[in-house]
C-alpha cells in the first residue's frame, strides 16, 4: 500500500509546463537517502537504550513519484509500504521529513539550521539540480511554506562545515592539455585557472579536437558537476555530462565578456554594462534569433548598450540595443550604392519583433533590398 508523503511545488521556467525534467529526479533520490539517515537519527534519540537500529527498520521504505499536478509542477510523492498496514516505524520517517523541511525554513529565516552538520551534507546532492531563479517549495507542519533555492542550499552546506561541495554548472574555456594515460584533461578558464576533469570515452574525440585547436582560441562549454571550496572557487570537475564546441561568435560568451568591463573602460569614459540585462539579452538571442542566420559581432557602446554588426554580402548592418528598454535601432547600408535602410525594433515585445529582425536580415542575405 502507499500514502501521500510529500507534495513539493517546483517553481521556475523549466516547470511552467507542469512537467519535471528527468535530471531533477536525482534530487528526490538524494532526498530519499537523506530521509533514511535522519529517520535513523530520530529513532536513536527516541530510544537511547537501543544500541542498534532494529532489523528491517528501513526494509521496504521507498518513495515513489505518483503523479505531477499543475501549479508550476507539483510532484506527488508517496511512501510505499510492503504490507497492507503501514509499519509503526513510519512515524520516524514523517519526523525526518519535518526535520528536513524545518532545517530549510530556519536558514530561510536567518536562523541556524536544526539538523546536525553531518546530516546537512546531504544537501550536497539534494537541491543540486535547482538553477538560479528556481525553487522547491515545501509545506511545514504548521501550514506555512518554505523554499529550497540554490542560495538557501549554499547556506545549508556552509552550516554543514564542509570544506567543499558540488554543484551542477556549465563552464566555458579552452582545453590546453589532455592526459590520455590518466584519462583526464584540463579546462583553462578566462582568468587562467585550470580545472581538471575526467576524460570519458564518449567525450574523447571532442576533447582532443578542442585541444588541437587550443592556440586558435577554440572555446568549449563543459556541463557537469563541479567541486567548489568555501570561497566559491571552482576546484575540479567531478563528472561531465556534455562538452560542446562554441562558435567563435557565440553570443552568450561574448556578452559574458562585455559584462566584465569596468566603469570607464573607454579611456576613462564608457559605462559598465548591466549584467542582468546582458543575461536577459543572451537568453533572448537563444530563444528568438534564427539559428540559420549568421551570428553578429558584438561590441559595447559608450552609453552602456550593445551594438551587433553583420556583413551580409554587399550590406553592412548594425543594430544598436538599449539594454534598459530593449529598443534596437537597425541600420543597413549597401556599400555599392550607399542606400540605407533604417528601422526600430522593440525587442522587449518578444517573438514577433525578433521575427521582424530575422526577416530583415534574411532579406539582405538572400539579395533583397
Amino acid at each position: 500500500m502507499n500514502q501521500e508523503f510529500l507534495k513539493p511545488r517546483l517553481v521556475g521556467r523549466r516547470f511552467d509546463e507542469h512537467t519535471l525534467p528527468l535530471e531533477i529526479l536525482t534530487d528526490f533520490a538524494a532526498l530519499e537517502a537523506m530521509l533514511l539517515e535522519v529517520a535513523k537519527r530520530e529513532f536513536r534519540q527516541a530510544n537511547p537504550n537501543r544500541t542498534r537500529i532494529p532489523k528491517g527498520f528501513t526494509k521496504g521504505f521507498e518513495l515513489h513519484l505518483v503523479t505531477v499536478e499543475e501549479g508550476s509542477a507539483i510532484p506527488i510523492i508517496a511512501l510505499i509500504f510492503p504490507t497492507l498496514l503501514p509499519p509503526s516505524d513510519t512515524d520516524y520517517f514523517e519526523r525526518a521529513r519535518d526535520k528536513i523541511i524545518e532545517a530549510i525554513a530556519s536558514v530561510e529565516h536567518g536562523q541556524p539550521p536544526t539538523l546536525a552538520p553531518d546530516l546537512l551534507r546531504y544537501f550536497d546532492r539534494f537541491g543540486r539540480g535547482l538553477r538560479d531563479g528556481e525553487a522547491m517549495e515545501f509545506t511545514r507542519s504548521g501550514g506555512q511554506t518554505t523554499a529550497l533555492t540554490p542560495a538557501i542550499r549554499e547556506r545549508l552546506l556552509r552550516a554543514s562545515q564542509a570544506e567543499e561541495w558540488t554543484e551542477e554548472a556549465t563552464i566555458k574555456g579552452r582545453i590546453p592539455e589532455v592526459d590520455q594515460a590518466d584519462l583526464s584533461f584540463e579546462l583553462e578558464l578566462r582568468n587562467g585557472l585550470k580545472l581538471k576533469a575526467p576524460l570519458d570515452e564518449q567525450h574523447r574525440e571532442t576533447v582532443l579536437q578542442a585541444s588541437v585547436a587550443y592556440r586558435d582560441g577554440q572555446l568549449v562549454a563543459v556541463q557537469g558537476v563541479i567541486k567548489r571550496d568555501r570561497a566559491e572557487r571552482p576546484k575540479s570537475f567531478e563528472s561531465i555530462e556534455h562538452i560542446s564546441p562554441l562558435d567563435a561568435l557565440d553570443v552568450e560568451t561574448r556578452l559574458e565578456e562585455l559584462a566584465a568591463l569596468p566603469d570607464g573602460w573607454l579611456d576613462g569614459q564608457g559605462k559598465c554594462l548591466d549584467r542582468g540585462a546582458l543575461s536577459a539579452l543572451a537568453q533572448d538571442f537563444d530563444d528568438h534569433f534564427d539559428s540559420e542566420l549568421p551570428l553578429p559581432y558584438l561590441y559595447p557602446t559608450a552609453e552602456g548598450g550593445v551594438q551587433a554588426e553583420w556583413t551580409l554580402g554587399d550590406w553592412e548592418v548594425s543594430l544598436e540595443i538599449d539594454l534598459q528598454n530593449r529598443s534596437a535601432h537597425y541600420q543597413a547600408v549597401r556599400l555599392s550604392t550607399d542606400h540605407a535602410l533604417d528601422q526600430t525594433f522593440d525587442l522587449a515585445l518578444g517573438q514577433d519583433e525578433w521575427t521582424k529582425l530575422n526577416d530583415a536580415l534574411r532579406s539582405l542575405l538572400e539579395g533583397g533590398a
